[in-house]
């Protein structure tokens, strides 16, 4: 490669001249190539520890009597470098010596090669990643031999202990794996970890480990110290991390860059030298920023700047922080904690936005000087001062604007600012009213609670009213609906209670709900359309769930909320069929029927599984595992008695489950329940545990006095059970089977106790944890997986539980590498063994490299028939159990049985005519289907004695194609002689045997023939006769060579069993494991997928 000309000053420092004439000096770095002397190992160890090892290959030129030097070339191989030389032997050397000067001779040296370089360059300049960040992605590949799908995101210099030593290197973060490399004193230290295989990740200090990483896998724990940067890189680490573990729970393929960023309009943003690390920052940055507003999943960050906002209801200027992303402006204050009640936070959707002008400065006023006054189509005005760059965000905001579509949507609010019984219901506002009455035949519900009074209500009456003037007082003071000022204010607020009448309009828009509606009109309708009725297995496990769903509210005894339940859960399993329908879902969904209209509650339900409990309520329920062990850490921290007593009892994950699942909605009276939903929406998930906290302290001396987990249970039960609620305190308690409760507390006190008790708990905290036992709780999960798989098919016989553990984790780990979509793998079913297909290309990696038959030229043809006869459902894939018996039938399986199998894969039509050059072949596909599914059951039959009289008799071109087979089976053992004149002597045996089959054959249809050939002297002349296209009694496509040769499977079998060495081999069993060991050692000098045909060699 050209590079620009640069003087050398030492030229033969660390280098060897390898090539030279008069001008050009060919050069090769010491410590590349085959020298170890102590020169080389130095300077190799000196490139490795402080990063700065060159190409290994050089080209300079120099002049006779100049002692400076200039490189004009270098290379990572010498072929490439060797190009280059030629080129200038055949370009330049010649007209050099024509120059009088060498002053001259230089000049036109270093103007050439700025030409060839200029003639290179590829027109696209704008690259994502630095030109030193090429090169050290070039070595990490060369290094490890990743594939180029595997990017590198960053590199670190560090130090990795090994046998309490540690080696000084740099470790590589790529998407896919955690690598170290480190060349000391002449000796290579390679670690490859696949971040998917990680079970923890944690910063840890010791005295044997100081200030260091420590990660473990299932096998062994790595140690990392002496970082320059290690917070930095421990967070990149837990991205990395993280993003294998949803990889793991979603199924999803691999990770793809967003190259939006390349073209983003952005201003004093640092330059990073990877692109990956500007992706995975953008990401990150934009996920707080969804968390911290309740905005869609979709939604990207753009950028922030500082700015003080305008609060007109205590008339002051508020320092702070506006976020812009694709569809909203949004502003949080920076306050100290001593101003707690100062804070402020602001969401407004640019689809609102009516008019954005730049404000006059005023001199008598500096606070308002470079500001911005933003007015929504509700005529409500932001006031935004002090903005740094206050052009650029104007033209970022038009940016944004202009690629919004305006959407004409009426109000959320009525214009009547007390929402009053008679109101229109809100779930008509959001364009259901789009679709003609006369498309369906179902009507969309109001709020349930509007056509369902319950007893009580008259006597919550006043409570409410006086709640509702309280809310309708703060919106006067704050605003009203998305775009309200979001204070400590409303927070007192919903601790106390939202009232019935607006809790639907408050969860909305807390929640993030709206946003989700807002965008998505007429959505909620066509999914209802396209679901309702549809047999699958969602809509069959809803229906057994629907007379189950808060059966004490009437609602729910009637067909009116039945059906309207049976809408939600079936549109939603239809929008997201990645959850589908999960038990707690009807639960949860039935009470947002009661306080929101039907597509609200669609909507409110969407938003709780996909953003506010994520994970949750997919089909291994992995966000509530989760959650549980996030729990139990809390728990053994601010209660370390209470958790020691319990983890004794074995009960502390047991109690919590339902607790998270249905946000302790099936365990209290879900009148004092929804006062928790309230601040759930509110202050997201922190506010469960800090509940289940509460509860447990409440219950703390009783607990610890429990003597069986079943005690405990109960007295948590009857706690929960008796939770009422302040309003209607004077009424008694009944549980769901209609018997008296005894109270046990207000949830009012419950939520003031959990608030003022755990408040130290936060959502970085949440979210810090949660990261922490994720990868604990999803190796577990597939590790179960794993055992129920293995259970599954071990009974089949052929390999052990071990080894069918270690083939299972290597198809594992490369299904993960190969990056495709995967198949559900969890579909509860199915058999386990169906969670793991395999394709061909892997097929024939794990056949080629494990099988004792993957030897010679004819191994891959023989690797597809075995393919295509173990595919039952012919659909190109192999689940495990397929795949297991595939192999075993030819590793471990007895004698009779591989022998069928090798004559088996040598028959129509398995093995085709176009494998034998014959130009006849059979356009029968139902024959083939038929005589491949009765050839599977022969193979894999275990006693099939009986059998064997059924199966069709081998032709001669057959019978040949399986003795080339045989032979080249062998060809690894060229000097058994004893083996190859066995075969000999066994092919001979069998050729005879034909021929004698072919003479009785012949006689014996003597007679059909003449019949055959009178029937043909009647056929029209357009058809050919039987004898010229049927196939033959053997059941092969006619045509061949020889017709009548023909062989038995009986006559292969009792054959073969005369030839020693060969009963030897196929009686010999392989060990699958020492296989998977050796594939295991080859991948590690080739980490990409195994299936890259480069690495496969027959």
């Amino acid at each position: 490669m050209w590079v620009k000309p640069q003087e050398v000053l030492l030229a033969n420092a660390l280098w060897v001249t390898e090539q030279a004439n008069l001008y050009f000096v060919l050069q090769r770095r010491k410590g590349h190539g085959k020298t170890k002397g102590l020169s080389s190992i130095l300077v190799g160890t000196l490139d490795s520890v402080f990063d700065t090892k060159p190409p290994p290959f050089r080209i300079l030129h120099q002049t006779p009597t100049s002692e400076v030097y200039y490189l004009i070339a270098c290379s990572l191989t010498f072929s490439e470098i060797e190009k280059d030389w030629i080129w200038l032997q055949k370009n330049l050397s010649d007209t050099l010596t024509s120059f009088d000067t060498e002053e001259d001779v230089t000049e036109f040296v270093c103007c050439k090669i700025q030409s060839v370089i200029a003639n290179c360059v590829p027109d696209n300049l704008d690259d994502e990643d630095t030109r030193s960040f090429k090169s050290v992605t070039f070595k990490f590949r060369r290094l490890f031999n990743m594939p180029p799908e595997e990017k590198l995101v960053n590199y670190y210099s560090c130090s990795f202990w090994k046998s309490r030593m540690p080696r000084q290197g740099w470790m590589y973060l790529s998407v896919g794996h955690l690598c170290f490399y480190a060349y000391i004193l002449g000796r290579e230290t390679k670690l490859a970890i696949r971040w998917s295989d990680v079970t923890e990740l944690e910063k840890t200090s010791s005295l044997l480990f100081p200030d260091s990483i420590r990660i473990a896998t299932r096998e062994k724990e790595y140690h990392f110290s002496m970082f320059l940067h290690k917070g930095e890189t421990f967070t990149l680490m837990e991205q990395l991390v993280n993003m294998a573990m949803k990889q793991l729970i979603d199924d999803k393929g691999g990770f793809s860059e967003d190259k939006d960023l390349l073209n983003k309009l952005s201003k004093n943003v640092p330059k990073k030298n990877s692109f990956l690390i500007r992706d995975l920052n953008a990401r990150a940055h934009s996920e707080a920023y969804r968390l911290l507003f309740r905005l869609p999943a979709c939604e990207k960050l753009d950028g922030r700047t500082e700015a003080t906002l305008w609060t007109p209801y205590n008339k002051r200027n508020v320092w702070g922080c506006m976020y812009l992303s694709q569809n909203y402006l949004c502003f949080t204050s920076r306050m100290p904690p001593s101003q707690v009640k100062n804070l402020v936070s602001v969401v407004i959707p640019l689809r609102d936005v009516m008019l954005v002008e730049r404000a006059e400065n005023q001199a008598s006023n500096p606070s308002v000087e470079k500001s911005l006054l933003i007015t929504t189509n509700r005529r409500v005005s932001f006031l935004f001062a002090q903005i740094l760059d206050r052009d650029f965000v104007v033209q970022k905001i038009s940016e944004l604007l202009s690629r919004i579509r305006t959407l004409s949507l009426p109000p959320l609010i009525p214009p009547d600012p007390l929402i009053g019984k008679n109101s229109p219901p809100l779930g008509n506002k959001f364009g259901e009213g789009d679709v003609p009455q006369n498309l369906s035949s179902w009507k969309s519900q109001p709020p349930l609670m509007t056509l369902f009074k319950l007893p009580n209500a008259a006597q919550t009456r006043v409570t409410q009213e006086t709640k509702e003037k309280m809310w309708e007082m703060h919106f006067t003071d704050y605003g009203r609906g998305i775009t309200m000022y979001r204070t400590t204010e409303v927070a007192k607020l919903v601790l106390q209670g939202i009232p019935d009448q607006l809790r639907r309009e408050v969860w909305m828009t807390f929640s993030g709900a709206i946003n989700e509606m807002a965008t998505n009109p007429g959505v909620y309708r066509s999914l209802v359309e396209h679901s309702l009725g549809k047999p699958c297995q969602a809509n069959d496990e809803i229906e057994r769930d629907l007379h189950r769903s808060l059966p004490e509210h009437p609602a729910f005894q009637s067909e009116i909320g039945i059906n309207a339940l049976r809408r939600v859960l079936s549109a939603y399993a239809w929008r997201n069929p990645q959850i589908g329908y999960c038990q707690a879902m009807n639960i949860v969904a039935s009470v947002l029927l009661i306080y929101c209209s039907e597509e609200e509650a669609f909507w409110q339900l969407a938003t709780l599984c996909e953003n506010l409990l994520p994970d949750y309520y997919n089909t291994r329920v992995v966000g509530a595992l989760v959650d549980q062990s996030v729990l139990d850490d809390l728990t053994s921290e601010h209660l370390p008695d209470l958790h020691a007593r319990l983890d004794e009892l074995g009960m502390i994950r047991m109690i919590s489950l339902s607790w998270f699942l249905t946000i302790f909605l099936s365990v209290m009276p879900y009148e004092s329940a929804v006062n928790i939903i309230d601040c759930f929406f509110y202050d997201g998930a922190k506010v469960i545990f800090q509940v289940a906290l509460a509860v447990l302290e409440a219950n703390q001396e009783r607990l610890l006095n429990c003597r069986d987990d079943g005690e405990a249970m109960q007295l948590l039960a009857d706690y929960l059970e008796g939770v009422y609620n302040e309003e209607t305190k004077d009424c008694v308690l009944h549980n769901k089977d209609g018997e008296t409760v005894t109270k046990s507390v207000s949830v009012q006190r419950l939520i003031y106790d959990a608030y003022t008790h755990y408040e130290a708990l936060t959502a970085s905290t949440i979210e810090r944890l949660r990261l922490k036992y994720r990868l604990r709780v999803v190796q577990q999960l597939e590790d179960g997986a794993g055992r129920n798989v293995v259970r599954s098919i071990v009974g089949d016989g052929y390999f052990s539980q071990d080894e069918l553990q270690d083939l299972l984790t290597l198809v594992r780990e490369e299904l993960l590498g190969q990056r495709r979509p995967p198949v559900d793998r969890f579909d509860p079913t199915q058999p386990p063994y169906e969670a793991y297909k395999i394709d061909f290309d892997l097929f024939r990696l794990l056949f080629v490299s494990l099988s004792p038959w993957g030897h010679g030229s004819q191994a891959e043809s023989l690797a597809a028939r075995l393919f295509r006869l173990m595919d039952h459902n012919a659909d190109g894939l192999l689940n495990f159990r397929e795949l297991a018996a595939a192999l075993g039938m030819t590793c471990t399986a007895d004698l009779t049985q591989r022998l069928k199998l090798l004559y088996t894969l040598h028959l129509p039509p398995l093995l085709t005519a176009a494998e034998l050059e014959s130009p006849t072949s059979s356009g029968d596909q139902s024959w083939e289907v038929r005589s491949t599914s009765s050839l599977r059951s022969l193979v894999e039959a275990r006693d099939s004695r009986p059998d064997l009289k059924t199966v069709p008799r081998m032709s001669q071109p057959h019978f040949i194609m399986l003795w080339k087979t045989l032979y080249d089976m062998f060809q690894t053992q060229p000097e058994d002689q004893e083996l190859f004149h066995s075969i000999a002597t066994v092919g001979t045996l069998l050729l005879q045997l034909g021929d004698v089959g072919k003479k009785f054959y012949m006689e014996k249809e003597e007679s059909a023939d003449s019949l055959v050939d009178a029937a043909a002297a009647h056929l029209p002349s357009k058809q050919s006769t039987p004898t010229e296209q049927a196939a033959d009694k053997n059941g092969n496509p006619g045509g061949g060579p020889d017709p009548h040769w023909a062989i038995t499977v009986e006559q292969f079998l009792a054959t073969v069993l005369t030839g020693g060495p060969i009963v030897e081999f196929f009686s010999r069993p392989t060990s699958l494991s020492e296989g998977i060991s050796r594939l295991r050692g080859r991948r590690f000098t080739r980490l990409q997928s195994l299936t890259d045909s480069s690495f496969i060699k027959v």
